[in-house]
């Protein structure tokens, strides 16, 4: 038994005790006028006692309870963990932490949609890693691994909060920047690209990153397809990347 519950009911009882201690005594044996009140006593303590198992069945079953609680918080815990992994999972490259293909092009969409509704300007950039099979073949593809990695840390680096990265496929990327005009968004990829220029004069790698892209700007009365822009993009890293072979940014 714990102390509280030693101390359960305990004016009451030292009143019982000393009830029964003055109607047991010699000055009143043998008088019946005492009877009634003996009796009551006697009542009185079975009465005390039940009620003090029930508060401790009660206090025992909200320990219970409780214990009940606790285990359902963390089931709820560990079941939004859960739930957020395979959200995690079902949305994301894991290689790069950038949005999978699909979920890149439903925001694409979502971001079509808004742009509608807004009738505002939002930009897209197409991204081709250069040189991946270089350092594929040189390197390793735990090597190729780390320079796709290596360009997506160098981009989330300088992208805003509300700009989106999403992995198309291989070595291709796609940035959407929303609420964004082209030149604003030529802004943004030219302080990636200057960081990673940074690097490579460093030799931080012991290959040379970069990257070629193409940015579009997707005006208000925009009627084209998702498919549509997206190509648009992939055609300007084209020229882009042609340029980059020439020696040309």
């Amino acid at each position: 038994m714990s102390k509280q519950e030693s101390n359960l009911f305990e004016s009451e009882k030292r009143i019982l005790k000393e009830a029964e201690a003055l109607i047991s005594s010699r000055k009143y044996a043998g008088n019946t006028l005492l009877e009634p009140y003996r009796i009551l006593a006697d009542q009185f303590g079975k009465l005390l006692r039940e009620v003090e198992k029930i508060v401790r069945i009660g206090d025992g079953q909200q320990e219970y309870l409780h214990r009940i609680q606790e285990d359902l918080k963390k089931e709820i815990k560990n079941r939004i963990k859960a739930e957020e992994k395979l959200q995690y999972l079902a949305t994301t490259d894991t290689l790069t932490g950038a949005y999978n293909r699909g979920t890149g092009l439903a925001l694409l969409e979502n971001q079509v949609k808004a742009q509608k509704r807004n009738k505002d300007v939002f930009s897209i950039c197409y991204i081709d890693v250069n040189g991946l099979k270089y350092v594929n073949d040189n390197f390793g593809h735990f090597e190729g691994d780390g320079l796709l990695v290596s360009v997506c840390k160098y981009i989330k680096g300088v992208i805003r909060e509300s700009d989106i990265l999403c992995r198309l496929g291989g070595d291709e990327f796609m940035i959407i920047f929303p609420q964004c005009a082209k030149d604003n968004a030529d802004a943004i990829i030219n302080r990636i690209t200057a960081n990673i220029d940074a690097d490579n004069e460093g030799k931080r790698n012991p290959y040379h990153i970069s990257f070629s892209f193409g940015i579009i700007q997707v005006d208000a009365d925009n009627e084209k397809s998702i498919d549509a822009l997206i190509e648009m993009a992939d055609m300007k890293m084209y020229e882009h990347k042609e340029r980059f072979k020439k020696g040309m940014k």
